[in-house]
């Protein structure tokens, strides 16, 4: 349908340039900050680190999971999308013949029926890409106290450090490590953030590269 192809032409493409243009540079630009931070804290404190990296594996989890499902919605959505443009067109493109053969309130439950996917393929894809950024960020918040009751129970212990810098464990140094967990979470949301961005940007270009092949 014309429509549809018009569809490739703008919600398709333009979801691509925003994942091109914004999304694909904040996702490099958080991977960065995750690695370099990671390093960082491997430098004051491996214990610690390696139970960030077991809360950070459990928030993996969880984003695969309600990213997968965000996704196949998202694609759904630009389906859905490109259908409705086509029948809006083709219906007001042809609306003479249409109202020749009393065909309106055939028309008119097309458009519905379409709509209507539409509608709940969206509602669906942004219900799950919405609470992903609040589980993600309570479960940050979770490893935040982990942290510091861990920490508090070695810096009242007296046990050992052990870290690449070998430095000792006192409170100069618990401090910084609390406030690298807090941006390292951070940046673990915002990563799984881009995430449902790009995924909606390569669901359209799916359909621009299946336009050009036809």
């Amino acid at each position: 349908a014309h429509g549809d192809i018009m569809s490739c032409y703008t919600n398709d493409i333009d979801t691509l340039r925003q994942m091109i243009s914004q999304s694909i540079p904040q996702f490099i630009n958080s991977l960065i900050t995750v690695v370099g931070t990671l390093f960082s804290m491997f430098i004051l404190d491996i214990p610690l680190t390696f139970i960030t990296l077991a809360m950070v594996a459990i928030m993996i989890v969880a984003a695969k999971k309600i990213g997968s499902q965000s996704s196949k919605f998202f694609l759904a959505q630009q389906r859905d999308l490109g259908k409705l443009n086509g029948c809006i067109e083709e219906g007001m493109t042809g609306q003479k013949v249409v109202k020749v053969f009393c065909h309106e309130p055939q028309s008119l439950a097309d458009f519905d029926r379409i709509n209507d996917s539409l509608y709940e393929d969206s509602r669906r894809a942004h219900a799950y890409a919405n609470i992903l950024g609040p589980i993600i960020n309570n479960l940050g918040n979770i490893l935040y106290v982990l942290i510091a009751v861990v920490g508090g129970v070695l810096l009242l212990s007296g046990v050992p450090n052990v870290s690449i810098s070998r430095m000792a464990f006192d409170i100069s140094m618990f401090i910084p490590f609390l406030n690298m967990t807090k941006q390292f979470t951070g940046n673990v949301n915002q990563f799984a953030q881009q995430i449902n961005a790009i995924v909606m940007g390569l669901a359209g270009a799916g359909r621009i590269f299946d336009l050009m092949d036809e």
